[in-house]
């Protein structure tokens, strides 16, 4: 392991890998191109094969690098998640996927919240959507925020989104984790003491802490501007959703890990989705755990859910898939709560969407190309938008 020659860098910027090398080491060179002093970097490889992430780490030279070598065996995701978050030494800590990119610049937006209000629990921000090179099958029009504001959110509207399910696409929406998020260690010392010692749990990890941190904390921060990219690359779970091989494949690799443990509890509570439910069904099955283990209440979610789920539904791709996984969705809903819900599933196959992709601005968003400027990376795009957006020394601070 490399370390750092500072002490104590304000923010520790995190990559955990999984068997997804090439796009691993492309975010890597993305990220230390920054040069700034103030951070440190944690890549955490847990692959198979060690010796391909050993090797390129080994050929850089970058004393902000904190590097975690495969285990004799692979770690469940979880394991490997917790260990890398134990590696950090920053005063605040982001994690993003190995086909992403945050700008580590974000470090003066950090520093400006926390000299206005040094006890906030965590700060969120806007992110853009974008699919690597390997990932496109189409041309895509890509939305992002035009408003150049840090602002306040308050825990009940976050509950409301979160646990209710309010204004939710196909899953919650909310800005908050230490997933395209920042907390700072305060926060992470507090939510371990209250939550067995451990921040990651529950398969469904990046939910499993932000179902730890909304309902234990109360003072949270918005950066309304994209301040990173949520990539989809080939590999990504991410490009599962609507494809039925994808979805096996996800489906195997996650029981092959974990088993039946936890769907044994959410099912023994009464919520019938399992592993192969789609991204909706597990996101609300680590929900029923959360409270389960914890003993958190959160009702009237129901009818969100069933929204979402249908939501989702319609995201399928081919027809036969989508017959499939509506007849098991279909069985999940006829026993959940009686029943009860089944009028709200009313899932609609659309397919491929046909027509002129949208392009300009709608509602302080901005509609451009994925493809625009020659980007093949999160970073290229990131590149961009930058140049797009208002200046950040520009920034409106309403705290």
């Amino acid at each position: 392991m490399m370390r750092s020659k500072f002490d104590r860098p304000t923010l520790s910027i995190c990559v955990p890998s999984r068997n997804r090398q090439g796009c691993f080491r492309q975010t890597i060179l993305d990220l230390v191109a920054n040069s700034r002093a103030d951070i440190e970097f944690v890549f955490a490889d847990n692959s198979d094969d060690r010796t391909i992430m050993d090797g390129f780490i080994a050929g850089l030279s970058d004393a902000r690098i904190r590097y975690l070598s495969s285990a004799t065996q692979p770690l469940s995701m979880a394991d490997n998640w917790e260990r890398t978050l134990a590696a950090t030494t920053g005063d605040w800590v982001i994690i993003i996927g190995d086909d992403d990119y945050v700008d580590p610049d974000i470090v003066d937006q950090i520093r400006l919240i926390d000299a206005r209000d040094g006890a906030v629990d965590a700060i969120g921000w806007n992110r853009a959507p974008f699919q690597w090179v390997s990932a496109r099958s189409e041309e895509k029009s890509i939305p992002f925020s035009l408003v150049n504001r840090i602002m306040r959110h308050s825990k009940e509207q976050l509950e409301r989104r979160l646990f209710g399910w309010a204004a939710a696409t196909y899953m919650p929406q909310c800005p908050y984790g230490i997933y395209h998020g920042a907390v700072p260690r305060r926060t992470l010392e507090r939510i371990a003491k209250k939550f067995s010692g451990r921040f990651f749990e529950h398969p469904t990890v990046d939910y499993d802490f932000m179902h730890k941190l909304i309902s234990s904390s109360s003072n949270f921060a918005y950066i309304n501007r994209p301040m990173s990219i949520l990539g989809v690359a080939a590999a990504s779970n991410s490009d599962a959703v609507g494809d039925l091989t994808k979805v096996r494949r996800a489906v195997a690799a996650h029981q092959q890990e974990y088993g039946d443990t936890f769907e044994k509890v959410t099912l023994a509570a009464g919520f019938p989705f399992r592993a192969d439910s789609g991204v909706a069904g597990n996101i609300m099955a680590a929900q029923v755990w959360f409270k389960e283990r914890y003993g958190f209440a959160y009702d009237g979610w129901q009818e969100n859910f069933a929204r979402a789920i249908v939501l989702e539904c319609g995201l399928w791709k081919e027809r036969d898939g989508f017959d499939r996984h509506v007849a098991s969705i279909e069985a999940a809903f006829r026993i959940w709560e009686g029943g009860r819900h089944m009028p709200l599933f009313t899932p609609r196959f659309i397919g491929p969407v046909e027509g002129p992709t949208f392009w300009g601005l709608r509602d302080n968003q901005l509609h451009i190309s994925q493809e625009v400027g020659g980007a093949e990376t999160p970073r290229d795009f990131y590149r961009v938008l930058q140049d797009i957006l208002p200046a950040m020394s520009d920034m409106e601070v309403v705290l």
